[in-house]
């Protein structure tokens, strides 16, 4: 079974740094570490989550509008928050670009979580992967259907997670039994096992991506709330992963590497 660092293992340092890779890489440098791409001002590809940076770096800007001299000016760790403290206002941890984590971590196996819909970014990501020669070792996802649909044109042999509109007329019409008019075109099919108080990872859904020979990586479950925004839980613990192995599941996702590690060695 495959292990993805959901945000770079951010639950225990600051998502989507250097920091926070090795730390993932010092864990198990056989995880997949996933991480969440957008676009400078002036066309570098970076880092970053959230379109707003308040919520991560106490400073509200959008992450589009700014330079990467602006955004290397950042401390994405301000509001890391780990046992009733922040260890990061004091010592600033920055964003860093795809080129620098490719040229960090050579080896390393990437989940590339693609946050923009700029067309550019498309053809930059490209370079820097192709570039280092870590095309094998990838694997492309993002919310926007229209930018895999462009990144399969491009490179049809990279391998890809669905994306939300393929993902949800599969899921949702197995509910109907009308899924083998939706199958999984994409690699992997990513899924919470909930999704609000609704079960999506049904014997239905692990059944069909397992008959087309796909993948179903998982985390527990994913909430929406109209303040908070997303809240997503993943995996923690060896009992937790068990009981996914029986759901004929082949990746999961956890934002605590370090925590999951020691319970399964």
């Amino acid at each position: 079974m495959e292990v993805i660092c959901y945000s770079c293992g951010g639950g225990e340092k600051p998502e989507n740094t250097i920091e926070a890779i090795q730390h993932c890489q010092n864990v198990n440098p056989d995880w997949r570490i996933e991480m969440d791409l957008q676009m400078s001002r002036d066309g570098e590809v970076v880092l970053f989550h959230d379109t707003d940076t308040k919520t991560k770096t106490g400073v509200k800007h959008c992450i589009a509008d700014l330079n990467l001299s602006e955004i290397k000016q950042l401390n994405c760790g301000y509001n890391f928050k780990l046992k009733n403290e922040y260890p990061y206002r004091k010592n600033a941890v920055k964003i860093p670009t795809l080129k620098e984590v490719c040229d960090f971590f050579p080896n390393a196996k990437l989940l590339l979580d693609i946050h923009t819909k700029k067309r550019e970014a498309i053809d930059e990501i490209v370079s820097i992967i192709e570039q280092r020669n870590m095309q094998s070792n990838i694997v492309v996802v993002s919310h926007y259907d229209n930018v895999l649909l462009r990144f399969k044109k491009k490179r049809p042999n990279w391998k890809y997670g669905a994306a939300t509109m393929e993902t949800a007329k599969m899921v949702y019409s197995s509910f109907l039994f009308l899924d083998r008019f939706f199958p999984v075109r994409s690699d992997i099919l990513i899924v919470p096992v909930k999704f609000g108080i609704m079960k999506l990872l049904t014997s239905r859904v692990s059944n069909h991506v397992s008959k087309r020979n796909k993948e179903l990586w998982v985390w527990l479950e994913l909430w929406i709330w109209l303040k908070k925004g997303k809240q997503i839980s993943t995996i923690k613990s060896r009992q937790e992963l068990n009981k996914l192995k029986k759901k004929k599941v082949d990746g999961i996702f956890t934002e605590y590497p370090e925590r999951l590690n020691k319970e399964l060695t």
